[in-house]
């Protein structure tokens, strides 16, 4: 994985692939139409291809591109092979404190899979979330042939920086000894990628991880300190919170961008998590200049 990353960062400095950007204007949430993450997704395609679904149109990324997703866009993945070559990207995230790359492979026909996954807390994650934030943020600024000299140069820039700080934080989380097992790492990167699907359950994690929701809940409760479904209840609140905060996306928008299917059990859930309803947290917040 280190050496794939590698080689995509050095056609990279030598301008090969060009970094792709879907074109986005605003926030739309669809119920039911994808998922969509609170920070930028790094892709590298390293063979067969991947196609991109946007609320406002797709974008196909074949081996040697790379793709950067904003934060907050909505999107659907289907991968393929082309002439017996197998599916396989690099995906790469980092939000606060935390960071993950994992090379994906094709897990069912037209679905990707985890094969390998590297992840964990490191001080570089922060630096890689801005990185490719302002990477993004330049991205929906071009307009222009003429801008896109300088531009994609600074772009090129972050991301190449963003690829270094992966690479160096996965050396370092090599040299120190796992906390977790490798299981339950899978299973933080699964719940994120899946929060707001309103059928996320324990039961369904379990079977995608090959093991029985007995053992997961338990082996979560043991090393995560807490219940399973009493974590994918408190990321729901707290990405909650976050898009009532940092959007303007209408109540039952955030409550489908959550994995509630209906808006009034969402509002619910909310006011006995913070105390209050949605609405009040978000003038609230707001009041306050947050």
């Amino acid at each position: 994985m280190r050496r794939d990353l590698a080689n995509a960062l050095h056609d990279l400095a030598v301008g090969k692939p060009p970094v792709k950007q879907p074109v986005a204007e605003g926030e739309w949430v669809e119920r039911g139409a994808g998922h969509f993450h609170l920070a930028p997704e790094l892709f590298v395609q390293l063979s067969g291809w991947s196609l991109f679904r946007f609320p406002q149109g797709e974008l196909r990324l074949q081996a040697g591109e790379l793709l950067l997703l904003p934060p907050k866009l909505q999107h659907m993945e289907q991968i393929g092979s082309e002439e017996e070559t197998p599916f396989s990207n690099l995906v790469i995230y980092a939000e606060h404190s935390a960071f993950s790359c994992h090379l994906a492979n094709e897990k069912a026909p037209g679905e990707p899979g985890i094969l390998h996954l590297e992840a964990g807390h490191h001080p570089e994650a922060q630096h890689i979330q801005h990185w490719l934030t302002d990477a993004a943020r330049l991205g929906r600024q071009l307009r222009s042939i003429e801008q896109a000299g300088w531009r994609a140069a600074q772009i090129r820039a972050l991301v190449l920086a963003a690829g270094a700080g992966v690479i160096r934080a996965l050396d370092d989380l090599a040299a120190e000894p796992r906390l977790e097992p490798p299981l339950i790492a899978r299973l933080r990167v699964l719940i994120h990628n899946q929060l707001g699907d309103h059928q996320l359950s324990v039961r369904g994690l379990a079977t995608q991880l090959g093991c029985t929701a007995d053992y997961l809940s338990h082996l979560f409760r043991q090393h995560g300190g807490e219940a399973l479904a009493g974590y994918i209840n408190r990321q729901r609140m707290e990405r909650a919170a976050h898009l009532l905060c940092e959007t303007r996306l209408a109540i039952k928008e955030v409550a489908w961008s959550c994995g509630f299917d209906a808006p009034s059990y969402f509002i619910r859930i909310f006011r006995s998590h913070y105390g209050m309803t949605p609405k009040t947290w978000r003038e609230g917040r707001r009041a306050d200049g947050r």
